[in-house]
C-alpha cells in the first residue's frame, strides 16, 4: 500500500491495488468497471527513449493522438529508467480509445510502445487532488492580472501554460484537446471574462484549434497569440477557425507558417484577421526584394572590380541601386558578422551608408547601397576593394575582397527608403505612458528587415538620435541604447531639445574609453548606465571609475543603478576587472533580476533551471543564547524551514544526505516556495565570477538579507547573512563580432544562510544622503581607503573583490586584514583563483 499526499489541501490518495491484474496489448478490459475510482498508467520504454530531451511531453502527445479529445488528465506522472507511470480517473473513453489500439502508441519513425492499465488501484474520495479545479483556479487568477503587450491591454497570458508551479502533481498541457477545451470552457463560464481582449498560447504545442471556437464570432477580440506551437495543416486550420475573429494573429514558428503555400493557404480566413504577424492580410506575402525579381547580377549593371576601377567616376551623381558582391564561397561569415566588418572599413567622416536588400547568392554576399558615392570611392580606392577581419576573430587577419555592379537597378517608389524606415522605427519604439525611448538592439525592430542600420557609424547613430529629438523634444524622459555597437558620440547638442532627457543607457556596447561619450556632457543626465563596455576595465577601483564619470557628469544621481549620493563605501563595488561577457551576468542580465524575482515571484525562478538542475542548502545559523525570554523559540520557527531542508553533512549520516538533494526545476521551485519571504540589501552584495569560458560560468555572490515576517519578534528585524554559489550553462545563438545571443540555465546551485557580522548589521539597508560638506568627508574617507585596498593589494597579490572582503573583515584596520590574511592562507581558505 502507497500513499500520495501532494501536500496541497487536498486528501491523499491511498493506493492498495485490490484488483492485480494489469491489462497489456490487449483489446477489452471484459468485465472490469473502471467508475470513477483511480486507474494507474505503465509506458513501457524500457530505457529506449533516454535521447528525448522531453520525454513525457513525447509520449502523453502520442497518447493524445489516440484519446483523440476524450476526457484525459494525467495525475503524479512519474519517469522511470524503464517504466514511467501516471494515474488518471473519469477516462472510460479515453481507455476504451486506446484499448481499441491495443494498448500501444506510436511515437512516428516506426517506434511503437506498450501500455499497461491497472483498474481500481486506489478508492476514489471526495477532495482528492482535482485537476479541473487546479486548472479553474489558475485561470481565475490569470484573469484578474491581465497583461497588456504592443499597447494592446486585456490580454489573457496562457504562455507555456502546462509549466506553472501550480500544476506540479498535474499534467496540464494544451496539446490535449480535452484539457484544452476545459480551459476554454472554465475562461467563457469565469464572471470576470468579459474583460479578456485577447489571449497568448504560444508555446503550448498546440496542434488542434477546434477548442477556441467557444469564443466564435466574439467582435472585441484584438489579439490571437498562437506563435511557436505546432499547427501544421492548413485545411484543419482554416476549419477550426472559420468563425473566430481577431484584430491580428500570430503564427510565428509554426509548421504552417514554413510551408512553401503559406500565406495562399489560408486565404480563407482573410475576413478573420485584419493582421497576420504584424502584416496587413492583404499584404502577407513574402518580402519584397529587387534581387529576387528585378536584378539578373550576371547582366544587369557595369562591373567595377580591380581591373576598371578608373571608370567608378561615371556614376558620381547616380541615384540608382549599386550592388556589393562579397566574395565568401564556404559561406564562413554570417550577416550580422559581415556587416561588423564592413562598418569598420568605412570611413566615419564620410557621408551616412545603409545597406539594403541582404542576400548570399552563390558563394556571395550581395546588398545593395545608393547615395553614398563617397563612401564607395572610400572603399574601392583606399581600401582596395577589402573588407578586413580583424584579427579578433583568432583567425588571423584575413581580407574579403569584393566588386560592384554599379546602377544596376533604378530606385522605384516602392523601394524602402532607409530614412523613413529609421523613423517607422523610432516612433514604434516609443512607450508613452513610461516616456522612455527603447532602440536597444535596433537593428531587430521589424521596421528594419531589409536595411541595416549600424550604429558603429557615429553618422548613422547621429541620424537616428536626430530623428528622436524631432519626433518627441520634451515628452521623452529616458533613452536606452544598449546592444547597438556603439563606439562614439559624435555629437549631442540636437539631444539638448528634449528638455526632460534624464536617463541614458549605453550598456554592452563598443564605447573603449569616457572621451569618445564626452560630447554627450551637454546634456542634464540624472541616470547613466555604462556597465557591459570595455571602458569599464580601464579601472581598479570603482570609486575611480565613478570619479571618472563624474568628472563628465556633475550633476548624475545614479550611474549603474547604484545610487551615488548613498554612502561610498566598497561593499556595494561591482567586479570592474571581470571579462565583459562574464560582467553582465552579475547585473541585468542575470543575478539582480534572479535575486528581485527571488523577493518577489519565485514562481517565476523556474525559467532558470532545467529538469537536471541540482540544487542544496546548507544553514550554519546559530541562535545567540541573550536572545530575550520568548525570542528564541519564534526565532527557532522562523529558521525551521531553513534547517528541515539543509544538507549539513556533518549532521546528517550519508544515507539521509541525499534526500536534501533536490533536482529539477520543478522541485527547486517547490522548494524555495516554502522559504520565507525576504528582501536583499543590494548594497552589500559582492560578488565574484570564479570561473567563465563563454559557455559556463562560476557566479559567487555573499550579502545581507532581511526576513520580511520577523514581525512577531516585537518589531525587531532578522537579519541573516547569505551565500550563494550559481554554476551556469550559456548557449550561445551565434559565433562572431556582435553575436551574443544566449540562452541561460543554472545546472548547479548551493545556498547558504549564516550569521551576519556586527558591521553588516550596522549598515543593513542604510542609505545617507549626504550635505555638501559631509560628502566632501566621504570622500576623504573614500581615498585613503583607495589607498589601503591598493597597497594590500600590492602586498599580497589579491584581486580587488578579495581585498575588499578581507579588508572589511577587519574594519579597515591594515595590521588586522593582514593577519587576517596570513590565517586564511595557512587554512588553505583562498583559493588559487583569488590571486591576479
Amino acid at each position: 500500500m502507497r500513499v500520495l499526499d501532494f501536500f496541497d489541501g487536498s486528501v491523499p490518495i491511498c493506493l492498495d491495488y485490490p484488483d492485480k491484474r494489469v491489462f497489456r496489448k490487449c483489446s477489452s478490459y471484459s468485465d472490469r468497471v473502471p467508475g470513477l475510482n483511480w486507474v494507474e498508467f505503465s509506458v513501457y520504454h524500457e530505457g529506449s527513449l533516454e535521447y528525448m530531451e522531453d520525454r513525457r511531453q513525447v509520449l502523453l502527445e502520442a497518447i493524445y493522438e489516440v484519446v483523440d479529445g476524450a476526457n484525459f488528465f494525467p495525475v503524479n506522472y512519474q519517469l522511470g529508467g524503464r517504466v514511467d507511470t501516471f494515474l488518471a480517473r473519469d477516462c472510460k473513453k479515453a481507455m476504451d480509445r486506446l484499448f481499441l489500439q491495443k494498448l500501444t502508441i506510436n511515437l512516428g519513425k516506426g517506434i511503437s510502445i506498450g501500455i499497461g492499465v491497472q483498474i481500481g488501484v486506489a478508492r476514489y474520495v471526495t477532495n482528492q487532488i482535482t485537476p479541473t479545479y487546479i486548472i479553474a483556479e489558475k485561470l481565475s487568477d490569470l484573469i484578474k492580472r491581465l497583461v497588456k503587450r504592443d499597447g494592446v491591454g486585456g490580454l489573457l497570458n496562457l504562455d507555456s501554460f502546462g509549466n506553472h508551479p501550480e500544476f506540479r502533481n498535474i499534467v496540464v498541457s494544451l496539446a490535449n484537446p480535452s484539457i484544452f477545451t476545459t480551459v476554454c470552457q472554465i475562461i467563457r463560464n469565469d464572471p470576470d471574462s468579459y474583460r479578456v481582449r485577447g489571449f497568448i498560447l504560444s508555446r503550448n504545442r498546440i496542434k488542434c484549434l477546434k477548442p477556441l471556437s467557444l469564443f466564435s464570432n466574439n467582435p472585441s477580440i484584438e489579439l490571437l497569440d498562437l506563435s511557436e506551437n505546432r499547427i501544421a495543416s492548413a485545411e484543419r486550420f482554416c476549419t477550426e477557425m472559420a468563425n473566430f475573429q481577431a484584430k491580428e494573429l500570430l503564427l510565428a514558428n509554426n509548421p504552417i507558417e514554413r510551408n512553401s503555400k503559406f500565406p495562399e493557404n489560408i486565404k480563407a480566413l482573410e475576413n478573420n484577421f485584419t493582421l497576420v504577424n504584424g502584416v496587413p492580410f492583404d499584404k502577407l506575402h513574402k518580402a519584397y526584394c529587387p534581387l529576387d525579381n528585378d536584378i539578373d547580377l550576371e547582366a544587369d549593371g557595369t562591373r567595377i572590380d580591380g581591373n576598371n576601377i578608373w571608370k567608378l567616376m561615371e556614376y558620381k551623381d547616380s541615384n540608382d541601386w549599386h550592388a556589393f558582391c562579397v566574395s565568401d564561397p564556404l559561406q564562413e561569415f554570417q550577416k550580422d558578422a559581415l556587416f561588423d566588418f564592413f562598418f569598420i572599413s568605412v570611413d566615419v567622416n564620410l557621408s551616412e551608408i545603409y545597406p539594403c536588400y541582404y542576400k548570399y547568392i552563390r558563394g556571395e554576399h550581395v546588398f545593395l547601397v545608393r547615395n553614398c558615392f563617397d563612401q564607395i570611392v572610400h572603399l574601392t580606392s583606399f581600401r582596395g576593394m577589402n573588407i578586413v577581419v580583424p584579427p579578433m576573430m583568432n583567425l588571423g587577419e584575413r581580407l574579403l575582397s569584393f566588386y560592384l555592379r554599379m546602377n544596376v537597378s533604378v530606385f522605384k517608389d516602392h523601394h524602402l527608403e532607409p530614412h523613413k524606415c529609421i523613423m517607422k522605427a523610432v516612433k514604434e519604439s516609443y512607450a508613452a505612458q513610461h516616456r522612455l525611448l527603447d532602440l536597444s538592439q535596433f537593428q531587430s525592430n521589424k521596421n528594419l528587415e531589409n536595411v541595416i542600420v549600424h550604429m558603429s557609424s557615429p553618422k548613422v547613430l547621429t541620424s537616428v538620435l536626430l530623428v528622436a529629438s524631432k519626433q518627441f523634444m520634451e515628452n521623452c524622459s529616458e533613452i536606452r541604447l544598449c546592444n547597438n555597437k556603439i563606439v562614439q558620440v559624435n555629437q549631442a547638442n540636437f539631444l539638448t531639445r528634449m528638455g526632460n532627457l534624464r536617463a541614458l543607457d549605453l550598456r554592452h556596447n563598443w564605447l573603449h574609453n569616457l572621451s569618445v561619450i564626452q560630447p554627450l556632457e551637454v546634456l542634464p543626465l540624472k541616470s547613466l548606465l555604462l556597465h557591459g563596455n570595455p571602458l569599464c576595465r580601464n579601472y581598479t577601483m570603482a570609486s575611480e571609475y565613478v570619479r571618472a564619470v563624474k568628472e563628465i557628469f556633475p550633476q548624475l544621481t545614479t550611474l549603474d543603478g547604484v545610487e551615488l549620493q548613498a554612502n561610498p563605501g566598497q561593499t556595494p563595488q561591482k567586479n570592474f576587472l571581470c571579462d565583459i561577457g562574464a560582467y553582465e551576468l552579475v547585473g541585468d542580465v542575470f543575478l539582480s533580476n534572479y535575486l528581485r524575482e527571488f523577493e518577489n515571484s519565485r514562481e517565476s525562478l523556474l525559467k532558470y533551471y532545467s529538469d537536471d538542475s541540482i540544487f542544496t542548502m546548507t544553514c550554519s545559523y546559530r541562535i545567540v543564547q541573550s536572545q530575550r525570554i520568548g525570542a528564541t523559540g519564534q526565532l527557532l520557527r522562523r529558521m525551521s524551514q531553513y534547517n528541515s531542508n539543509a544538507r549539513n553533512l556533518h549532521q546528517l549520516d550519508n544515507s539521509k544526505a541525499a534526500n536534501f538533494v533536490f533536482v529539477g526545476g520543478m522541485e527547486i521551485v517547490e522548494l524555495m516556495l516554502k522559504l520565507p519571504k525576504v528582501t536583499h540589501d543590494f548594497h552589500s552584495l559582492q560578488t565574484d565570477v570564479m570561473h567563465y569560458d563563454g559557455k559556463s560560468a562560476i557566479i559567487y555572490v555573499t550579502g545581507l538579507l532581511r526576513d520580511e515576517s520577523a514581525n512577531n519578534f516585537r518589531g525587531d528585524d532578522l537579519f541573516l547573512a547569505f551565500s550563494r554559489q550559481f554554476v551556469v550553462k550559456l548557449e550561445e545563438d551565434g559565433l562572431g563580432l556582435g553575436k551574443s545571443g544566449r540562452r541561460l540555465k543554472i545546472t548547479n546551485e548551493r545556498f547558504n544562510v549564516m550569521n551576519p557580522s556586527k558591521m553588516m548589521v550596522r549598515n543593513a539597508f542604510k542609505v545617507s544622503h549626504s550635505t555638501q560638506d559631509e560628502n566632501s568627508s566621504h570622500k576623504s574617507d573614500l581615498d585613503v581607503k583607495d589607498h589601503k585596498l591598493l597597497l594590500f593589494q600590492e602586498v599580497t597579490g589579491l584581486i580587488s573583490t578579495w581585498c575588499t572582503s578581507i579588508v572589511e573583515a577587519a574594519e579597515w584596520d591594515f595590521e588586522e586584514a593582514l593577519k587576517l590574511f596570513l590565517k586564511k592562507n595557512e587554512a588553505n581558505e583562498i583559493p588559487d583563483i583569488a590571486f591576479a
